[in-house]
């Protein structure tokens, strides 16, 4: 995706309501900054006032509502800059709660991997002031468990890569082993009502 494709995207974005807190921005410029250094950091705000879309990570305060679209075309845009694959992505959304202010007030609740189950729809509540979490099952017996989220549809670099990552974090957080693996069984932007994710642990 060029520069102007990238400016079509974010057009396309701003024009999507839904707001999340600045935490998420935070998280963003500590993994640049741990892959890429302070200048890409610099990078990706200089990149992000070309699209038009001016942005000081400096300046961003935690828990001040800001655009959901800002959040995916930051996301887009360090993809681009940097020429990371899904995977980065990936890892991105997999760093991401180890640093957040928000995820670390709300840890003390994740006990088991039944509580993190159940505390979903809370915490995505603490980030974000539209759409849902729904922790749609889960089995302990067979350490699989199903969650779907539901109006939310911005970017695929979200559903497909970044919050993969994301939401493997969680149950990482409360199971102890080593072969935790996460798909994406239904997409919004394969026709389905709701992204769904499937998480399956030894």
């Amino acid at each position: 995706m060029n520069e102007k494709k990238l400016k079509s995207e974010a057009e396309r974005l701003m024009k999507i309501p839904g707001n999340v807190k600045g935490a998420v921005f935070q998280t963003h410029a500590i993994y640049v900054r741990h892959r890429q250094g302070e200048k890409g950091v610099k990078m990706v705000e200089e990149q992000m006032g070309k699209l038009g879309y001016p942005l000081k990570f400096s300046k961003i305060k935690t828990f001040n509502w800001y655009p959901e679209a800002l959040n995916v075309l930051t996301i887009l845009t360090i993809k681009e800059l940097f020429n990371w694959t899904e995977k980065d992505v990936i890892e991105m959304g997999n760093f991401a709660p180890k640093y957040s202010l928000v995820m670390k007030i709300l840890l003390k609740y994740f006990v088991s991997v039944r509580k993190v189950f159940e505390s979903a729809p809370i915490y995505w509540k603490k980030h974000f002031d539209f759409s849902d979490v729904e922790p749609y099952k889960i089995d302990e017996e067979k350490k699989y468990a199903i969650v779907r989220i539901k109006g939310h549809k911005f970017h695929p670099v979200i559903c497909r890569e970044y919050r993969l990552g994301y939401i493997l974090r969680f149950v990482q957080f409360a199971v102890k082993s080593e072969k935790i693996e996460i798909k994406e069984t239904k997409c919004v932007f394969n026709g389905d009502p709701f992204d769904e994710y499937t998480v399956s642990w030894d």
